[in-house]
């Protein structure tokens, strides 16, 4: 009789590791994914305020909590602006507010989604211009 129950024990307990181990998530994080993505350095906004120097270079003066950590301040910072909004006067005539509005000496605030950690290379991809010293008229 002993070998009998012996062998029930064995496999009630194989019963019950077997559903649990099952149940388990494949890979290693241990069930303390947060839906981040698998990088670990997503995209975030910096914001870089400062005055405009001419072909996409910003002498930043000053700006949020992600250009002051990535060491940007009192930098010379160059900006792609292909395909950025641009909010600025058309102070050269031509009918339209585009980049060729922004001059030098202009205090501006430039906006770019970059990655947190480590903003990479420049020129960095701008997403939006805005010249304070020569705003948009308003319609």
């Amino acid at each position: 009789m002993n070998l009998k129950k012996a062998s029930l024990v064995v496999l009630g307990i194989g019963a019950l590791t077997v559903p649990a181990a099952a149940a388990a998530k494949p890979g290693g994080d241990h069930g303390h994914g947060h839906g981040h993505g698998h990088g670990g350095n997503p995209a975030v906004s910096y914001v870089f305020k400062g005055t405009y120097g001419g072909g996409g270079v910003v002498a930043v003066d000053h700006g949020n909590g992600h250009v002051k950590k990535a060491d940007l301040v009192g930098q010379d910072v160059a900006f792609d602006l292909t395909g950025t909004r641009i909010k600025v006067a058309d102070t050269n005539g031509d009918g339209s507010a585009t980049a060729d509005d922004v001059t030098t000496g202009d205090d501006v605030v430039v906006q770019a989604r970059l990655p947190k950690q480590d903003p990479g290379a420049q020129p960095f991809a701008a997403r939006q211009l805005v010249d304070r010293t020569n705003p948009p008229e308003e319609d």
